[in-house]
This record gives structure tokens, sequence and C-alpha cells, in this order.
């Protein structure tokens, strides 16, 4: 049975094939994974007692940063460890940036976009490689920002 959705409706899932940070418009670093998106509120527990009974509720609490875990074939851009640099030096100012997450498609169209509020890399990781090996060297980077929010695209 059709349902006369078209493409591009809410219900069509999102599949991306490239993955890119923009700081000022200007793209910093392109990424082949994302590992994924985490927000999270904690829940808290409330007791409520009336003449009949005790509840217990639970309440949203307290926000934990958004992280963003994301993958690429390390290359020679050097964007992404000045921009971690900044926090292992303690340049806390330069290091917390707005940026842009956003998800291309195998048309090189934009499929998805999420805006971070003062973000910083608090992981930067480069995988093993063999010397000799055909393999390509994996940098993998760890995203904390105080506030994640999609856009459209």
């Amino acid at each position: 049975m059709a349902t006369g959705l078209g493409p591009n409706q809410p219900n069509d899932a999102i599949t991306a094939a490239r993955f890119s940070l923009t700081i000022d418009g200007v793209e910093i670093a392109a990424f082949s994974e994302l590992q994924g998106i985490t927000t999270e509120v904690e829940p808290v527990e409330l007791m409520e007692s009336t003449d009949k009974e005790v509840v217990l509720k639970k309440l949203p609490g307290k926000t934990k940063p958004a992280t963003l875990v994301l993958k690429r074939g390390k290359n020679s851009s050097m964007e992404l460890w000045a921009w971690h640099e900044a926090v292992l030096m303690g340049n806390i100012v330069a290091a917390r940036k707005s940026c842009s997450l956003i998800m291309y498609n195998t048309d090189g169209k934009p499929v998805a976009r999420y805006h971070l509020e003062h973000a910083w890399p608090s992981k930067l990781e480069i995988g093993a490689l063999k010397a000799g090996s055909s393999e390509v060297l994996m940098e993998t980077v760890t995203i904390v920002s105080e506030r994640i929010q999609r856009v459209s695209v």
C-alpha cells in the first residue's frame, strides 16, 4: 500500500557518506564516520506524599554536555590538531568555538546539520599502524559541546 510519501519526507531515514566540521563557514575537517552523538539529562527522584500515598517521581535534572565522536583517515591537515592543542595548552577562550556538524549524502548534498555552541575537542586519538602496512592511519576525535541544536539543512 502506497503511503503517498515522496523523497525527503519526515519519515525518510537519513544516510550520510561524509561528515564535516565547519567553523565560521570554513570546513576544518571531514570525516568518514560518525560514531555517535550523545545528549543526556540525569533523572532526579522526588518523593511526593499526599494523605493517601507516597509517590516517587522522576524529573529532569542536570544536563550533561553533548558529545560527538568522529573518525577519519589521518591526513596532513593541521586545523584539528591546532584546535585540540589549544585545549592541551589551557587556552580555553581560543579552544571553545561555535561550529557546525554537517552530514552529506553520496551526491554531496547536505542532509542534516547540527549547531554546536562552545565546542572543543576533548580527545584526539591516532590509531595504531604498522610500518609497510597498506592500512589507512585513522584519527578519532571526541568533541564536547555546551549546547547542541539540530537545525534545518
